[in-house]
């Protein structure tokens, strides 16, 4: 029986309007002035986070002016992104609806709070708990992330479903044997969502209040697909 809901926030529950790309462009030039430009090309398929972990670990650990120093411009840049934003207009009903039939409701995300709260001030009206990065050193795609809301939310992973737009919520939910969801709301193809083995594709977060097992029949088909146009 499905007892929570697990949400990705950016391109899930809001418009996705980071550059991942200049994001790294940004931390790798704060990178140079700590270490050499070969250190630098060994995290060259690292997402920016564990680049910069991985980084003050050559460090030593003991040099915490590149972490703050990283950190700090991430926090910038992810601001900067989300100036004008809101969430999707009907994220606020999804979430009330899936309160209303009893199900908690969690968000966790890469970003920090300072951004949720900027395009979500009104978070803690509609979900149940959050982990953000600020919370976590261990982030998506680590499952760590996913233990960490469900001990908030205080339910089991059987009993939720992991929803996100892109390969790194299926593969975090995947490792824990969770039911996942991807939604197209973001830059992930169908076709990428297959690969990476959701057990649902939908075109966004208000097909879920449509699917079997949030109703109350729980039917786990893996692969099934919405059609829903809405």
């Amino acid at each position: 029986m499905t007892k929570a809901i697990i949400f990705d926030f950016d391109g899930t529950l809001t418009e996705l309007t980071l550059d991942f790309q200049h994001l790294k462009v940004e931390i790798v030039k704060i990178a140079r002035r700590y270490v050499t430009e070969e250190t630098i090309k060994r995290f060259d398929g690292f997402y920016v986070i564990e680049m910069v972990y991985e980084i003050e670990k050559i460090l030593g650990g003991k040099n915490t002016e590149f972490k703050f120093e990283a950190f700090e411009r991430l926090k910038e840049l992810e601001l900067e992104a989300s100036k004008g934003k809101d969430v999707y207009p009907y994220t606020r009903d999804a979430l009330r609806s899936l309160k209303d039939k009893g199900i908690k409701t969690g968000i966790i995300t890469r970003s920090c709070t300072d951004v949720l709260k900027s395009v979500f001030p009104d978070i803690e009206e509609y979900v149940d708990g959050i982990v953000t990065r600020d919370n976590t050193k261990l982030v998506k795609p680590h499952p760590s992330h996913v233990v960490e809301i469900l001990r908030i939310l205080a339910i089991p992973p059987e009993n939720a479903i992991l929803v996100g737009d892109h390969p790194t919520d299926i593969m975090a939910g995947k490792t824990l044997k969770m039911d996942t969801v991807g939604v197209l709301t973001g830059r992930t193809t169908r076709e990428a969502f297959e690969k990476a083995g959701a057990t649902y594709i939908l075109n966004d977060i208000r097909d879920i209040l449509g699917l079997k097992a949030v109703i109350g029949n729980i039917s786990r088909v893996t692969g099934i697909k919405s059609h829903s146009k809405a």
